[in-house]
């Protein structure tokens, strides 16, 4: 009797340790890499700090795939908040502790199918430039180091030197001021890997919109032009762009998709969260205090606010357009409201009820990207939709 009590006490501990192995596997604690000799090639944070990355290697039939994710976080454009950001990962690698890889950087075959045993890469974003700087500033307070080329340049070197250079399969992703960076950087990531067979990118939440005939087009166009002139990032702008409008408008990606010769993917809300909250009413703004009452609570809206609303949701699908441009690009355009969904396990996931053509973001993209099918999905939507 004694030995079958033990017994069971055995198999539902198993039980148990299972279960919480399984849910532990649906992401991956990973450390910080800094790259290597950061100083010498100008690779450093803001605050001089080297760059670097999380990195999980491949296995098995991932072994030679590369999948690399640059990481968000705006940008600055003045100098005491560059400075601010000196005592967080947005501006210093100090801080830079373990990585949490979940959704497309999931080891989760469960969870991220198509990529889960590929090397998978996450960029520590700490130069507030989308990865374009290579100048510093001294101004009151100490040196500001703007190396986000400089950085970007190094990690992928460092990837060479690791085997991805000759890979079967390779993406350049990132979300939000990463996902500008994967569209800017996108044909000189491939230009690097001429022996790899397959070279892709993927933007998500990166389409920042000018949106010039909406609302406070002009603080739109203000935080990328500050952004450009401090981070004094004319020179490393696409010249595709430069050479054909004003260069302060360069950074705004409807300016920059049609030229891209890569494939990219753009995946993006029309209503995206973060530029409805940020860039529509600026916080400086006597209607801003009612703009975020209508955004928490879309009932209080007013019709005035409904109609901007719809207004930049015209604005995107006016400019995502661009897109097409391109004949190997591909587009997953929803109504959420939401901003960057490649890193959350419900957007990311075969099991995900947010669809457009009955495809999950995850299946939209994977048949995109292994040349299953060609994908352009749009939402019918007009306005924002709550996505749970």
């Amino acid at each position: 009797m004694f030995k079958m009590h033990c017994m069971i006490i055995a198999l539902i501990a198993a039980c148990l340790l299972a279960v919480a192995a399984q849910r532990v596997s649906s992401f991956e604690l990973v450390p910080f890499t800094k790259v290597a000799n950061a100083t010498e090639r100008r690779a450093v944070c803001m605050d001089g700090s080297p760059g670097g990355y999380h990195y999980s290697a491949g296995s098995g039939d991932g072994a030679k795939n590369w999948l690399i994710y640059l990481m968000g976080g705006g940008w600055c454009a003045d100098i005491a908040t560059c400075q601010s950001y000196f005592n967080e990962t947005r501006g210093s690698s100090r801080f830079a502790g373990m990585a949490n890889f979940t959704g497309i950087l999931s080891p989760d075959k469960h969870v991220n199918p198509d990529f889960y045993n590929w090397n998978r890469i996450y960029v520590l974003y700490c130069d507030q430039s989308s990865f374009l700087g290579d100048s510093e500033v001294d101004g009151p307070g100490p040196k500001v180091q703007f190396r986000g080329s400089k950085i970007f340049d190094a990690v992928v070197e460092d990837l060479l030197a690791k085997g991805m250079g000759v890979g079967d399969n390779a993406i350049l992703s990132g979300r939000s001021a990463g996902a500008l960076a994967a569209i800017l950087h996108c044909d000189d990531f491939r230009a690097r890997l001429p022996n790899v067979c397959r070279v892709k990118c993927l933007s998500d939440a990166g389409f920042f919109i000018r949106a010039e005939n909406v609302l406070n087009a002009d603080y739109r166009e203000q935080l990328f032009s500050s952004t450009i002139m401090l981070h004094n990032i004319y020179g490393l702008l696409p010249v595709t762009c430069t050479q054909r409008i004003d260069p302060s408008l360069c950074l705004f990606p409807e300016n920059l998709v049609g030229d891209i010769q890569a494939p990219l993917f753009i995946l993006n809300s029309a209503f995206d969260y973060y530029q409805v909250n940020y860039h529509l009413v600026p916080g400086s703004s006597p209607d801003w205090i009612r703009w975020k009452t209508c955004l928490n609570n879309l009932s209080t809206c007013t019709a005035a606010d409904k109609r901007l609303i719809t207004d930049f949701g015209d604005a995107f699908f006016k400019g995502v357009r661009q897109v097409l441009k391109n004949p190997s690009g591909g587009m997953f355009i929803d109504a959420c409201f939401v901003h960057s969904v490649t890193w959350v396990e419900r957007y990311w996931s075969p099991n995900s009820t947010v669809k457009l053509g009955n495809l999950t973001i995850l299946e939209a993209f994977a048949n995109w990207y292994f040349d299953r099918d060609s994908v352009t999905l749009v939402t019918s939507s007009n306005y924002i939709e709550i996505c749970n």
